[in-house]
């Protein structure tokens, strides 16, 4: 069970992080900033180093172990995941007649077993890499089915969360 747990998490953290890849070339190509590697002297001094501004910038949001896209997406797979918790806990409890308001210390509750899973099925010593490569290896058509599985998810566990407010208690 915690195997498959750990399969689609792993999976929907690859997807999360090719959509942020993505977002982060897309941005590249209307990012003023790139526009300073055209400077002559900064031009130089990148070329001096053997790279480009544009390499750096790219090696530094895409790097799989350290990269800002990576954290992005880690960061992403919690809140996703506080998200489900939160709207599962919240409409069981609501099924059941029992309403309660929430308060900070539930979140941070929800937040903290999120991560806590997160960390052991995706984070704890980078299984996550083993799995990227894995899914670098798989065919466009299984990529794509993976990627609406995980717009599914994001989608569901965001609407389970809003749904989950119907069940505050009537004033």
């Amino acid at each position: 069970m915690i195997e498959k747990i750990e399969l689609w998490l792993n999976i929907l953290h690859y997807c999360l992080y090719k959509a942020e890849s993505r977002r982060h070339v897309l941005s590249n190509k209307l990012n003023p900033f790139v526009l300073l590697g055209r400077i002559p002297l900064i031009k130089r001094k990148f070329e001096e180093q053997g790279t480009t501004l544009l390499d750096t910038t790219s090696k530094i949001w895409t790097d799989k172990r350290f990269g800002f896209g990576i954290m992005i997406s880690g960061g992403a797979i919690v809140i996703f995941m506080t998200f489900l918790l939160w709207g599962l806990v919240s409409t069981l409890l609501g099924y059941f007649d029992i309403y309660f308001f929430v308060k900070l210390i539930y979140v941070f509750i929800y937040v903290i077993l999120s991560y806590t899973l997160c960390h052991f099925t995706v984070f704890k010593g980078d299984k996550y890499i083993k799995y990227f490569r894995q899914l670098d290896k798989r065919s466009r058509s299984e990529k794509w089915k993976y990627a609406l599985l995980s717009l599914l998810f994001v989608v569901g566990s965001v609407a389970l969360w809003l749904y989950s407010f119907r069940f505050l208690p009537k004033l």
